[in-house]
């Protein structure tokens, strides 16, 4: 998934959940949930792309995934727990930016990078974005 759709996952949990514990947890198993779903994302050929690409790519993903999520779930939610919520919802592609950017192929990241490798569905253009828009 885009770190938008994680995002605005995120913000909703933050919306509807009152209970940061609860909500923290919900937003962090949310991921891998959604990245079983067949879609597209900008991580997708990662090894093909320059790391500066994959970095403005990666950087305007999470920018838009914050500001809808603030537009449409963050009026009247405490900041500071809306934006714990979305970090959490993203915590799985985050821990992976050493592994990427890094080159640390050592647990911890090695083992994100492959657990989050093999529970990715894979869905090309344009189904990919529209499985994510559903």
């Amino acid at each position: 998934m885009t770190a938008t759709a994680h995002a605005l996952v995120g913000g909703a949990i933050a919306a509807s959940v009152q209970n940061p514990a609860l909500g923290i947890v919900i937003a962090t198993a949310s991921h891998p949930l959604l990245d079983i779903i067949p879609h597209w994302d900008f991580g997708r050929g990662w090894r093909n792309k320059s790391k500066q690409l994959f970095f403005v790519e990666g950087v305007f993903d999470i920018t838009l995934g914050l500001t809808l999520s603030y537009l449409l779930f963050g009026r009247g939610v405490n900041p500071l727990y809306f934006f714990a919520v979305i970090f959490a919802s993203l915590f799985f592609d985050l821990a992976q930016l050493p592994y990427w950017f890094l080159g640390w192929k050592f647990p911890p990241f090695s083992w994100v990078y492959k657990i989050q490798s093999k529970m990715q569905g894979r869905a090309a253009l344009p189904w990919g974005i529209v499985t994510q828009v559903v």
